[in-house]
């Protein structure tokens, strides 16, 4: 098989999805143009969301399948993404996994999945004049699976290795962690790619019953992004999906949000590395929360962004880091802010220290130039300015990529509470300096904190 297989599954899905999804009549609004977009739901259940993108001759469809880790027991970890692969590059009841990868080919398409702690997305874009094929491949995939114990075996075997190559990968190993010490004896707090003694005891009768109580239209929905009609893509897409039988999902599994931390949490492991790894992580506002808004601009204005104000600390006199990112990551259920930087093993109980101090004491900086008063206001950096700037040029990048934007959407209507969510871009225009103060003590001043330190030495 010459697909390209993916190294590691990703384990979290981002804010961006929502960024991305939500934005998309008020910006046609701005242009002077009537939305060129539907909605609409099958009677199997299958929902769908159409968004005319004109420009190139391409068409990108995702799907996402509400299947992912939260779903899984202890005995049954990984399953889920077990299934993306067998889903990815195995056979169905009327073509081979060879035979569906030639035909991709054969088509000019690329074609890849993604597993997280809510769901399971599998996309592909091709050229538009082969959407009817795009349209039909995923529909074949999903619901025509065909779970044979030799292809099985050769699938958890490629998985094992993946799970064992983790830790050559020291910031997605931390950040692993971070997740299960964050969300422990939450559903989400088990490792996206499952643990080695859950892979192997898996049988074929366990994922034929998962996929067929799982990969049904009512719990899958469907986005078609790029250069066609909007009558012509709904045609196309009812021909082509509404035969799906009709079938039951699997009961929803009732998840709260994870319980607070009691006690800031600290890891610490060795592996085969020359530089030090450090990951601070706490819990954060779920995908459907209205303080969404200003978590966002906290991670932009604290750890991204043009000036991040975690440098300050970290950088200043003292130097104590290399690099620095931060994210948000929003689940259905919960979310997380997570810091992450390498740097000198030397130096990581002082940059442990001085992170963990500013964002405790994050609500007390000034965010905007109207925060400082008298000659002072010239001089100062308008940080909340800078980082809706950033957040609207990040939109608008991630709307050129048809693809992006079709997973994007086809996660919002899995993820979304309502059939009508706020503005983004006008709620983060709304938000004030205030606004993020008040973000910032109920989110980092008032919580205890995972840590994730990986030093040099052996294991």
């Amino acid at each position: 098989m010459t697909l390209p297989r993916k190294r590691f599954p990703r384990t979290a899905l981002a804010l961006a999805v929502l960024a991305l999804a939500l934005p998309l009549r008020a910006a046609r609004r701005a242009a002077g143009s009537e939305p060129q977009e539907r909605e609409f739901t099958l009677a199997n259940g299958l929902r769908v969301f159409l968004y005319e993108k004109p420009g190139l001759p391409l068409v990108s469809i995702a799907a996402a399948v509400d299947a992912g880790s939260k779903d899984e027991t202890e005995a049954t970890s990984g399953l889920s993404h077990l299934l993306e692969h067998y889903v990815l590059f195995r056979g169905t009841e009327s073509r081979s996994g060879a035979e569906i990868a030639r035909e991709i080919r054969r088509h000019g398409a690329y074609f890849n999945a993604q597993t997280g702690q809510d769901m399971t997305v599998f996309q592909i874009s091709l050229p538009a004049r082969h959407a009817a094929f795009g349209l039909a491949n995923q529909k074949e995939i999903l619901f025509n699976l065909k779970i044979e114990a030799k292809e099985l075996e050769s699938e958890k075997e490629v998985v094992i290795e993946e799970i064992n190559q983790i830790k050559d990968d020291p910031l997605r190993y931390a950040s692993s962690l971070l997740y299960q010490k964050l969300y422990r004896g939450h559903p989400y707090g088990r490792a996206v790619y499952g643990t080695v003694e859950a892979i192997k005891a898996l049988t074929p009768e366990t994922v034929e019953a998962y996929y067929r109580s799982r990969f049904v239209p009512a719990a899958t929905s469907l986005a078609v992004v790029g250069d066609f009609a909007l009558d012509a893509m709904e045609a196309q897409v009812r021909a082509c999906f509404e035969p799906v039988p009709k079938a039951e999902p699997a009961a929803s599994i009732k998840i709260g949000s994870p319980p607070p931390l009691e006690k800031t949490v600290d890891v610490e492991e060795r592996l085969d590395v020359k530089e030090a790894y450090l990951v601070i992580g706490a819990l954060a506002p779920d995908y459907n929360s209205p303080d969404q808004y200003a978590a966002d601009l906290l991670t932009e204005i604290l750890g991204r962004g043009i000036s991040p104000m975690l440098l300050r600390p970290l950088k200043g006199a003292r130097d104590l880091i290399d690099t620095l990112s931060m994210s948000y990551i929003a689940l259905k259920h919960a979310g997380a802010f997570s810091v992450a930087m390498t740097l000198d093993p030397k130096r990581i109980a002082a940059a442990r220290s001085e992170t963990l101090k500013f964002l405790r004491q994050a609500h007390g900086e000034n965010f905007a130039r109207s925060d400082v008063y008298g000659d002072a206001q010239m001089y100062a950096f308008d940080f909340l300015e800078s980082s809706r700037n950033q957040i609207l040029l990040k939109l608008q990048e991630g709307r050129e990529s048809g693809l992006n934007l079709a997973v994007s959407l086809a996660m919002h209507v899995l993820l979304r509470d309502r059939a009508e969510a706020p503005d983004y871009l006008k709620a983060v225009r709304s938000l004030t300096s205030s606004d993020l103060r008040k973000a910032a003590t109920k989110y980092f001043g008032r919580t205890e904190y995972v840590v994730i330190s990986i030093l040099p030495g052996k294991d």
